[in-house]
């Protein structure tokens, strides 16, 4: 309709002047510059008196289909669109002000110009006072959540060094991000826990190219890549050296070197392992939450694990928990799994375990050991070697008994009496052992392998000076591996 409208104009107009021509040249007889002045005014003014109309049609057409999803009545719709932009108001006033220069009447333009920036004037201060109003209004909730941040530690953080961002933001290449999320991947398919997210942070304390991990605030890594650069390790298979910036691999403590991109060819054929800067850091990230994956275990995440429990063996968890296990005896079981490397993704079988001998017990290293058992085969696909047996060495039946005797069991626990320098000898017995074993397997190390009896004790012996020697009893070994011992520790007076 306004299309057609706006059509029917233009051909009236040019009806309007060829009539006004004809009529004035041969009706009235006026010269041509009169006839096309005064005819031409006229069409003008029949112009107006017919658009002004279709104009206001137009308007309150394109209102009545535009209302249809309004929820106010008309006048407040209308005055809020026309309120609701000072800026289209004040180009609306520089328009009107140079039309006030033309030949037009120059009072209504010259009012309608200083009302219109008056009041785009007035709506821009309303706006802001509205938009300051806003802004304090979040600013205390603001400060009071940042306070709040503070008050619990983030369960992990990366910190890194100015000159590691570039690793981190994807728009400058960085792919630290993704391999971040690759490793929780990898650790949830390894372990069976879910690590929580990590915070990674820009910390100016630390050096340019030195990254830091924490754990619920506290720092349990510290290392330093090269960005641009190539990490070359040597894993003992090295044939021949490189040059290159010597250091050591963060996770493992290997030697290594900082090369440049030309050498990776070069040191991949005298068999260095060579990694991206990422790489390094995402392989030290996933060796710390190996190493510290027990404190990772909360309350939380155990009930998380036994909700998820409960989709597939809904039973069992009815029946354990908690008429007899609560979810922190079972949170104690899984950390005492998860200090010695032992995956719980199996988590069925544990409470299984557990739960069968938790009528007689609630003690939480007897616990642990009955759920070891229980993960036997686990055990054996986990520390079998390539060639597809366990390595091991084993204790003297002497050095046996010696331990079994100490231990003395009470009402209140069990302890190990045995004195401390006798400790350390049969810890620097077992590190000599295990230190010539480990010629033979290649440089992986060789398990202990000991009777169930005396094994929990032997582990807490080596925790801190062998924690990446496993410990094994003999009721662990499953049908269908073979085992190879490579030595007997026995405790010498020299040991």
């Amino acid at each position: 309709f306004v299309r057609g409208d706006a059509v029917a104009g233009i051909i009236i107009t040019f009806i309007n002047i060829l009539g006004g021509i004809y009529v004035g040249l041969v009706q009235l007889g006026l010269p041509i510059g009169e006839t096309l002045r005064r005819f031409t005014i006229l069409t003008i003014g029949d112009g107006l008196v017919s658009q002004i109309p279709a104009f206001i049609v137009s308007v309150s057409a394109a209102m009545i289909v535009t209302r249809s999803a309004a929820k106010k009545n008309l006048g407040e719709e209308l005055l809020g669109q026309l309120t609701s932009q000072p800026t289209a108001l004040a180009l609306t006033a520089g328009f009107l002000a140079v039309l006030a220069l033309t030949p037009l009447p120059k009072p209504p333009l010259v009012l309608l110009t200083v009302s219109t920036l008056a009041a785009a004037y007035l709506l821009t201060k309303r706006d802001q006072a509205v938009l300051a109003q806003a802004a304090a209004a979040k600013i205390k909730p603001a400060a009071a959540e940042r306070v709040e941040k503070h008050l619990a530690p983030d369960p992990m953080e990366l910190n890194v060094g100015y000159g590691l961002i570039r690793l981190v933001d994807r728009k400058q290449g960085g792919d630290l991000l993704d391999r971040i999320t690759n490793m929780r991947r990898q650790v949830a398919q390894e372990l069976g826990i879910v690590v929580p997210p990590i915070r990674i942070r820009d910390d100016i304390q630390l050096q340019s190219n030195e990254f830091q991990v924490k754990l619920k605030g506290l720092q349990i890594g510290l290392g330093e890549v090269l960005p641009g650069h190539l990490l070359a390790i040597d894993a003992g298979a090295v044939t021949e050296r490189i040059s290159g910036v010597e250091t050591k691999e963060p996770a493992f403590g290997l030697p290594a070197l900082w090369i440049g991109d030309d050498q990776r060819h070069e040191a991949e054929h005298r068999n260095y392992t060579v990694v991206e800067p990422t790489s390094v850091i995402s392989t030290y990230l996933v060796e710390l939450v190996r190493r510290h994956a027990d404190e990772l275990l909360t309350r939380q995440e155990v009930n998380r694990l036994l909700d998820h429990l409960k989709e597939t063996a809904a039973k069992l968890v009815e029946e354990v928990i908690p008429n007899v296990l609560k979810p922190g005896e079972v949170q104690r079981v899984l950390q005492g799994l998860l200090r010695e490397r032992v995956p719980i993704r199996d988590l069925e079988s544990i409470v299984e375990a557990i739960a069968d001998i938790a009528g007689r017990t609630k003690d939480a290293e007897i616990l642990t050991e009955y759920a070891r058992n229980a993960l036997a085969r686990t055990l054996c696909h986990q520390h079998k070697a390539d060639d597809g047996r366990i390595h091991c060495v084993t204790l003297d039946p002497s050095l046996e008994q010696l331990i079994g005797k100490s231990i003395e069991r009470s009402e209140h626990g069990t302890t190990l009496t045995l004195p401390p320098q006798v400790q350390t000898k049969i810890v620097a017995a077992i590190r000599t052992q295990v230190e010539k074993a480990a010629t033979a397997t290649r440089g992986r190390p060789p398990v202990l392998l000991t009777p169930p009896q005396i094994r929990l004790w032997l582990r807490k012996m080596l925790e801190v000076q062998l924690p990446s020697v496993a410990v094994l009893s003999y009721n662990e070994i499953v049908r269908g591996f073979e085992v190879e011992s490579h030595g007997m520790v026995v405790l010498t007076d020299e040991a």
